[in-house]
């Protein structure tokens, strides 16, 4: 990343709420402005990148058969070779989320030279900082060990970047040092942002509650378990709604245009995964299939039998954050302070909205009969049941137990050992070139 060299002269807009927060690119300018600006920052939100799709098959949600269409690009990812993949395999986006950064980090910059309403202004800065705490974090949570506060110091981790300059030599930050500008990032934006909650089809862009899930996702991911109680329960105070799958499954709760929704940016699956795999035994076991409303809405049964996952990819399904998350967040945290009481009404409640009435009743009865142990496991069940095919998974594994999986692909079984290296993922072989540092 020694010498990337970037672009300030695209201008993109969204078109119509309609068309499902699609971004198009508009003509070219040098902005000025705070309306130029906005086009600008647009541009650095619709930069595509499909970390969130690789990771799921990556994970324990997918079966993939070796007859697969294009199964070339994804095999090793799923088996987790690392060592030797074959040239044609995706890869990892690297390069895509520094080039976010560097839209982002022109916009801080640029601030004393931005001209115009000053709230547009702040507004504007502030969804900067997030987003680009959102690349950091992204990058931290595939190419660096997870966050272990006896060890984060030390813990090798990516660049940081907050300042353009060609010629510098961008070393290895730690995992504490990069986690510290996450949130040092999403406390301006807090001070900023003066919009509390984006209107649907501008929800791709960063809010007051999306800052809110975002700071205690973060704080989720390190552990401190009052701190992620507290920005959840303040973005819910935003919006705490969920969608009752009792009453509606017109859509699905993970949709931009949900009650649920609090950013609808990132792409989490796509035509290939669709098209060219199945839903894991292990993945479809997890659910009671005729107590579990979230069954027949995520998944189709094919004519042999599997399941396939109806979550497309289409721009509708995108999603970053939604308010499903922070409950079950509530939920984790009270566990892990061993408030069972107040962790299983919480579960509870929230589960509530997703089972039958009978499926429900089965459900509370179990619950309430957990111990600690059980109910911290429930917990993580449940996230797993919720955000299928999601793009969480990968990094729910990783920040808890990291357990051993197994799979089998054409004839071969394969494991991915507890704890083991695999948990984290090699950085890309141009960035290696790029940036011996790494």
């Amino acid at each position: 990343m020694k010498k990337i060299i970037y672009s300030i002269f695209i201008t993109l807009s969204f078109i119509s709420c309609d068309k499902y927060l699609d971004i198009e690119p508009v003509g070219q300018v040098i902005p000025k402005s705070v309306e130029e600006y906005r086009s600008f920052l647009t541009s650095a939100y619709s930069i595509t990148k499909e970390s969130k799709v690789l990771t799921t098959y990556r994970t324990d949600e997918l079966a993939l058969s070796a007859d697969a269409l294009g199964v070339e690009q994804y095999e090793d990812i799923f088996i987790w070779n690392d060592v030797n993949p074959s040239p044609l395999t995706s890869v990892f986006p690297y390069a895509t989320l520094y080039n976010t950064i560097f839209y982002t980090n022109h916009v801080i910059n640029s601030e004393a030279t931005i001209e115009g309403n000053q709230s547009d202004k702040e507004q504007l800065l502030g969804e900067a900082y997030a987003l680009r705490a959102m690349q950091y974090f992204e990058l931290v949570n595939l190419y660096a060990k997870p966050y272990n506060k006896s060890t984060a110091n030390t813990d090798a981790a990516v660049p940081i970047t907050t300042v353009y300059d060609s010629e510098k030599e961008y070393a290895v930050e730690s995992v504490e040092e990069v986690y510290a500008l996450i949130l040092s990032d999403l406390t301006k934006a807090e001070s900023l942002i003066n919009i509390q909650k984006q209107e649907v089809g501008y929800n791709y862009r960063f809010s007051m509650i999306a800052v809110k899930a975002f700071k205690s996702r973060v704080y989720l991911y390190q552990q401190e378990w009052q701190k992620a109680m507290d920005f959840a329960n303040e973005a819910l105070a935003i919006n705490a709604e969920i969608q009752n799958l009792n009453v509606d499954t017109s859509i699905m709760p993970s949709e931009y245009n949900s009650v649920e929704s609090i950013l609808a940016l990132e792409t989490v699956a796509s035509v290939d995964m669709v098209a060219n795999t199945n839903i894991s035994k292990t993945l479809i076991d997890a659910y009671n299939q005729t107590k579990d409303v979230r069954f027949s809405l995520y998944f189709k049964e094919n004519t042999d039998g599997s399941f396939s996952s109806n979550k497309s990819a289409e721009t509708k399904f995108k999603v970053s954050y939604r308010t499903a998350e922070l409950h079950l967040t509530i939920a984790e945290c009270l566990a892990a302070l061993n408030e069972d009481v107040l962790a299983k009404e919480k579960l509870i409640s929230f589960a509530e909205n997703r089972y039958t009435t009978d499926g429900f009743t089965a459900y509370k009865a179990s619950v309430n009969s957990l111990n600690n142990d059980e109910l911290k496991a429930e917990i993580l069940e449940e996230r797993r049941r919720e955000f299928a095919i999601e793009g969480q998974r990968w990094n729910d594994l990783r920040r808890t137990t990291q357990p051993k999986l197994t799979k089998v692909f054409n004839g071969v079984t394969y494991t991915l050992e507890s704890n083991d290296d695999r948990y984290v993922i090699p950085f890309p072989n141009d960035a290696t070139i790029n940036n011996p540092n790494l």
